[in-house]
C-alpha cells in the first residue's frame, strides 16, 4: 500500500474502487486483446468490485491500474503506453494480491508478463479465440447418427447422457452438479442451442451453445464440443459444428466464437483452421507457484 503523502509521479494503490465506467474503459483494451472473452464483461467487472477485495492504481486521480480476484483467478489491467510504468504499475498490484493463483493475460502483453514474472508466476495453458464467418456450410452427418432435440418431459435423462458423454470425451470425472452450474443454471441456457448425437440410442456428440454479447459484436459462442472417443474419425464433430452455427445464423447471427487451448490433444485448431474458423487473439494463463 503507497502511503497518502507519496510523491505525484508514482501510483497511488488502494482499495477503493473507482466508477463501474473508469474500470469498464480500463479492462476493455485487455479484453478486446484477448478476444472479445466474457471474463472482463461490464456486469462482471461490476459484481466482482462490489463484492471482492481489489486493488486500484491511480495516477493523478486517473485510474491506471486494476486487479480484482475471482476466486482464485486474478483479472488485472494497466493502463498506458510505456512499458516500463505498465511494469512498475502491475507490480505493485500483483504484491497486494498474493493469494491468487492463476491469470490470464493477452499473449503478447511484455509488461504484464514482466510483472508476473517478477512474482514468480509461470505461463501454462494458452487458449485461442477463434471466430468463424455464418453461416457456414452444412455437412452430412455420420451414417448411422441422428440428431435429438431437448423439448422437456425428457431434458433430464439427455442432460445426464450429455455430462457422462463429456466426462468421457475429455477424460475426466466430473460431477453432474458442476456439469448443470457451467452449461444449464446460467441465464445465458438455450436448450435450442445444444447439438446433441445419438448412435443406436447412445450419446456421442454434443454441442453446447449460447448468444453472447461483447463489445464489438452479439455472437454464437461454442461453449463446449464433445465427441465420444468410439465416434471420432468419421466427421462428427464438424457436422455438430456446422448444425450449432446454422442455429445460431437462423438467429440473425453474423459471427460464432470459441475458444480451444492451443496444445489441445485431440488437434482441435487444426480442425477448426480447416472449417474456416479465423484466430482473433491468444492469451496465456499464467499460474503462481505459491501453492
Amino acid at each position: 500500500m503507497r502511503p497518502r503523502d507519496a510523491p505525484e509521479s508514482g501510483p497511488e494503490i488502494s482499495p477503493r474502487p473507482p466508477e463501474h465506467e473508469q474500470l469498464h474503459r480500463l479492462f476493455r483494451d485487455q479484453e478486446l486483446r484477448c478476444g472479445n472473452v466474457e471474463e472482463w464483461s461490464r456486469p462482471h467487472l461490476a459484481r466482482l468490485a462490489a463484492l471482492q477485495p481489489g486493488s486500484f492504481a491511480r495516477l493523478d486521480g486517473r485510474l491506471v491500474g486494476a486487479a480484482l480476484q475471482d476466486g482464485p483467478e486474478l483479472l488485472l489491467a494497466v493502463a498506458g503506453n510505456k512499458p516500463p510504468e505498465r511494469t512498475a504499475v502491475a507490480t505493485e498490484l500483483l504484491s497486494t494480491h498474493s493469494a491468487a493463483l492463476e491469470c490470464w493475460i493477452a499473449t503478447r502483453n511484455p509488461d504484464l508478463a514482466a510483472a508476473l514474472s517478477s512474482h514468480g508466476w509461470l505461463p501454462s495453458t494458452v487458449d485461442l479465440q477463434m471466430r468463424l464467418g455464418l453461416p457456414p456450410h452444412r455437412r452430412p452427418l455420420p451414417s448411422g447418427i441422428d440428431f435429438v432435440d431437448l423439448t422437456g418431459p425428457d431434458d433430464a435423462a439427455l442432460l445426464i447422457g450429455a455430462h457422462e458423454l463429456a466426462n468421457a470425451a475429455w477424460g475426466v470425472d466430473g460431477s453432474a452438479d458442476d456439469f448443470l452450474d457451467r452449461f444449464v443454471r446460467p441465464a445465458s441456457y438455450d436448450p435450442a442451442l445444444w447439438v446433441l448425437a445419438y448412435e443406436r440410442g447412445i450419446p456421442c456428440g454434443a454441442a453446447i451453445g449460447h448468444l453472447l454479447q461483447l463489445p464489438d459484436a452479439l455472437v454464437g459462442k461454442v461453449a463446449s464440443l464433445a465427441v465420444a472417443p468410439r465416434a471420432r474419425g468419421r466427421g462428427l464433430g464438424a457436422a455438430m459444428l456446422a448444425e450449432l452455427c446454422h442455429r445460431f445464423a437462423s438467429r440473425g447471427l453474423p459471427l460464432a466464437q470459441l475458444g480451444v487451448h492451443e496444445d489441445n490433444r485431440s488437434g482441435a485448431p487444426a480442425m477448426y483452421r480447416h472449417l474456416g474458423w479465423e484466430q482473433v487473439s491468444s492469451r496465456t494463463r499464467w499460474q503462481s507457484t505459491r501453492v
